[in-house]
Formats: structure tokens, C-alpha cells, sequence
């Protein structure tokens, strides 16, 4: 049955004109409907209720941005912004597939300008909300607005199948009630065959001398001397099992002046006295304007702090499942969730991971004119900030590849999945009672300070439910 989709377009009104009628005429020539708000009036209903209920009627929203907010909200919780950002925020909330189509400003003209300079600030926080994490074309012309309209519309409605229309004579009505009818009392029995299931399994259940309880538990690379011992030892300072079985994880102070020092700017101060006369106040200038932006510093750093952490504050770790039970365990499947504020990979992947380029640094004029006054000389000197111990250095001070390395050995880590900060076990040849057994290859990264919970499911082929269960984790500084 063919589908009819109805699209809401939005955008400010009077400098888009040309644009929406443009883009009105494309979902017709597609045989969909096109809404928007000239479409309809306020009768004596409150002008936003109508527009609310035609957005959650609407299966797309497409949105137009030129170089005008439109006007504000006087009052109420959404006062001092547009009702075009309103219209957005509401289609983004219901989680409407969203459209979004950004006028190139070179092609906007003057007295399509918004001159408010509040507005400007605000437009441009809703443009920077509406790119965030979405993928906006931008058009110059209205041929070329309607091309992109008419590509993403269709990539669109492929890709995530809404709701629609369809018309009432191509569904068969007195069947499709027929088949309700049938359902319905096919459900009523499967209902009554559930219950009785449920009371027989029951009664197993408390029939039932031996049955194996399973818990989940996180520790560090290995056992202790002791095999049948269920816990590990830690042999790093940033983890550690405290009395109660709660993991302690430390968060490193991490920071990243040194690397910030490297780019400091120059002046007359820094040229050492035997150098004075060697370089001149354009090479400090020069060297100076060489340097990367502020902008260009920021994002690399930002981007080595995440590294940082990542590298430095993260501890390998292992699970481990237990069967306290009295009977044997089989096919075992665990599923452990952790918060956002606790991260965890696979141990493979930290390890792969490049440290960010750094920016270019120009040549350092001191350390030029040096290097010309002490040229055949096997010593330098680097006026740069001190040399420091890298990265690599430290990660193989803490055993990090020899822990992958023992890792990637073991038949069991193939058994254990890792995917956005969910764990996975699977162990089907099962854990007969008081045995252990436990799945290294994790490696976990606490980014805040606080107690949080790590929720584990549960389940073998003896239980009938799935049985939850938490890890408590408890980052300090």
C-alpha cells in the first residue's frame, strides 16, 4: 500500500517567501502533503496548540534558516525566543526526522538582514543548536534549496518509515475486523496457557533441592596465588576493593599546561645575553604571528586531554562470575551496563589509540641563532619548554602492553564483547557450584568524581528470569 507523508515546513515568514513556496511545490511533485503555518489560522483555538497538534500529525519537519530570528515570545516559559525556534525544539522533542536547510549569507540580501543585535545572538545560537550533531545543507539559490529538498526527502523517507496516509479503500475493513476478532482470542488463550506454565514452574522451582546462584564481580589482570579464590588482587593504585566489595577507583589530577607551555609566545626577556644582537625584534614578531591560534591550541588541547585520560587514568580490569549456588550453572549469558560517568572499552582499542597531532610550531629564533653561533658543536640546547617523559613511556612503566599482551593469549577473551559501555559475557560450557570463572580484556576510565552503579543481567539455562545485579564503584580523587 502506498504511503502518504504530510511534511511541516518551518522557517521565518516574510524573508522567505520565495523559499517556502519553493520547497511547497517540491513535496507536491512528490504526491505528499505540504503544511505549514500560512496554511492555516488561529481560529478561535490558541495559535500554538494548532501548530503543536500539525507538527505531531506530520511524519517530517523540514526547516529553513535565513539571516532574520523572527519574532519572540512575549511571555509565558518560552519567553524571548522565536516561534520558528519553538516550532524546532518541539519537532526535536517528539523526535520528528528533521530537515534542516541554512541560506548562505553571501546570497541573503541587505534588507533580509536581521538588525537587532540581540536577535543576531540569538539566531546564531539556534543555527550552532540546529548543526549540532546533524548534518545541514546550505543552498544560495532556490533551484538549488529545492534539488537539496527533493534528494534529502527522499533519502529520508527510505531510511526511517513513518506513519503516513494511506486511503481507506485499498484496506480491506470486515477482513482486517476478522483477523482482529481471531487474534484476540488467540491472545486470551496463550494468555491462560502463560499462567499455567508460570504455576507448574513454580512448583519446580520449590520442589528444587539444587540450583546455582550467580554473581558478578570486577577486579584487576589475575588471581592470587590461591586459584579457587574468587577475588583479584590489585597491583595498580587507581583501583582497589574496598570491605564492603565496592570497586575504589582513583581520578587522577590531569593537566595540560605543560603541553600548552610548549607554545608560550617570545620576547626580548627570553634572549639569553650571549645571544643579544643575534636575534632581532622582527624574528621574536615573526615567531610570534607563526604561532597557532588560540582557537587552533584549544581544540588540540581538548582533544590531548581526552587522550590523556583515556591513557592515563584508565585501569585494566577483568570480570569474573561466580556460582555460590549448589548446582551447576550452563549457559551462561551476563550483560553489565555501566553509567556515563564510568567508561569502558576494549582494552585493544586504548591501546591502538594515536596521541592527537599537536600544531606546527614555527622555528624558534633563539634556538636558531644558537645553533648558528655553535655550529660543529655535538651539544645543544632546546629553549623550548624542558624535555619531558612521553606517553609511551609511562603506559609501559605500568605494564599496560604486557597486561593486552596476557590478554590477547587467553581462549576466554573471545567470549566477552565490549560496545558503547555495555559488556557482554557468554560462557556456554557453564560454572559447576563454588567455581569461578573470569573474562579479562576490559579496560575502564572513571571521568568524574562520585558513587555510581554498574547494572548486570544475569541469566543460564537453569533460571526462568533473568536475575539483576549491581557493581558499586566509587571514584576519588
Amino acid at each position: 500500500m502506498e504511503k502518504k507523508y504530510q511534511v511541516f515546513i518551518s522557517s521565518t515568514y516574510t524573508d522567505l517567501i520565495p523559499e517556502r513556496e519553493k520547497v511547497r511545490d517540491v513535496i507536491l511533485s512528490m504526491y505528499h502533503f505540504p503544511i505549514g503555518m500560512e496554511m492555516f489560522s488561529a481560529a478561535n483555538e490558541n495559535q500554538w496548540e494548532i501548530i503543536k497538534e500539525t507538527i505531531d500529525s506530520s511524519d517530517y519537519y523540514v526547516l529553513i534558516i535565513g539571516k532574520r530570528y523572527g519574532s519572540v515570545i512575549e511571555t509565558g516559559l518560552d519567553k524571548g525566543i522565536s516561534y520558528t525556534e519553538k516550532e524546532y525544539r518541539y519537532a526535536k522533542s517528539i523526535g520528528l526526522p528533521i530537515l534542516a536547510y541554512i541560506k548562505n549569507e553571501k546570497a541573503i540580501t541587505a534588507d533580509n538582514v536581521e538588525d537587532n543585535v540581540e536577535k543576531l545572538k540569538k539566531l546564531q545560537n539556534f543555527k550552532d543548536d540546529v548543526t549540532k550533531g546533524r548534518e545541514v545543507k546550505w543552498f544560495s539559490s532556490i533551484d538549488q534549496l529545492g534539488t537539496e529538498v527533493t534528494l534529502s526527502l527522499h533519502k529520508e523517507m527510505k531510511r526511517k518509515k513513518r506513519p503516513g496516509w494511506i486511503r481507506d479503500d485499498s484496506v480491506d475493513i470486515e477482513k482486517s475486523l476478522s483477523e482482529i476478532v481471531e487474534l484476540s482470542r488467540m491472545n486470551r488463550e496463550l494468555v491462560e496457557e502463560n499462567k499455567r506454565l508460570k504455576i507448574e514452574l513454580e512448583k519446580l522451582k520449590t520442589s528444587s533441592e539444587h540450583m546455582p546462584e550467580l554473581t558478578i564481580g570486577l577486579g584487576l589482570s589475575r588471581l592470587e596465588k590461591n586459584e579457587q579464590h574468587p577475588d583479584f588482587y590489585c597491583r595498580n593504585e587507581l583501583m582497589k576493593i574496598d570491605e564492603n566489595g565496592a570497586i575504589r577507583l582513583k581520578l587522577k589530577a590531569l593537566s595540560t599546561n605543560i603541553k600548552k607551555a610548549e607554545y608560550h609566545q617570545l620576547s626580548k626577556k627570553d634572549i639569553p645575553e650571549k645571544l643579544q644582537g643575534y636575534v632581532t625584534d622582527q624574528d621574536i614578531q615573526n615567531y610570534n604571528l607563526e604561532l597557532p591560534s588560540e582557537k587552533e591550541l584549544a581544540k588540540y588541547l581538548e582533544a590531548y586531554s581526552i587522550y590523556l585520560r583515556l591513557k592515563e587514568n584508565g585501569v585494566a580490569t577483568t570480570f569474573y562470575v561466580n556460582n555460590i549456588g549448589s548446582a551447576k550453572a550452563t549457559d551462561i549469558s551476563v550483560r553489565i551496563v555501566f553509567p556515563e560517568q564510568i567508561r569502558v572499552f576494549d582494552i585493544s582499542e586504548i591501546e591502538k589509540m594515536p596521541e592527537p597531532q599537536a600544531p606546527e610550531k614555527p622555528e624558534n629564533p633563539i634556538q636558531k641563532a644558537y645553533d648558528n653561533l655553535h655550529k660543529g658543536n655535538p651539544f645543544s640546547f632546546d629553549f623550548d619548554h624542558p624535555i619531558r617523559k612521553g606517553l609511551q613511556e609511562i603506559i609501559a612503566e605500568s605494564n599496560f602492553s604486557s597486561l593486552y599482551s596476557e590478554i590477547r593469549n587467553s581462549s576466554l577473551f573471545e567470549m566477552m564483547e565490549i560496545e558503547n559501555n555495555v559488556v557482554e559475557i557468554e560462557q556456554r560450557n557453564g560454572i559447576v557450584h563454588t567455581k569461578s570463572d573470569w573474562f579479562p580484556g576490559a579496560y575502564v576510565v572513571p571521568l568524574i568524581k562520585g558513587e555510581f552503579e554498574a547494572k548486570a543481567s544475569i541469566m543460564c539455562a537453569e533460571y526462568d528470569r533473568p536475575r539483576e545485579a549491581t557493581i558499586r564503584i566509587v571514584v576519588e580523587e
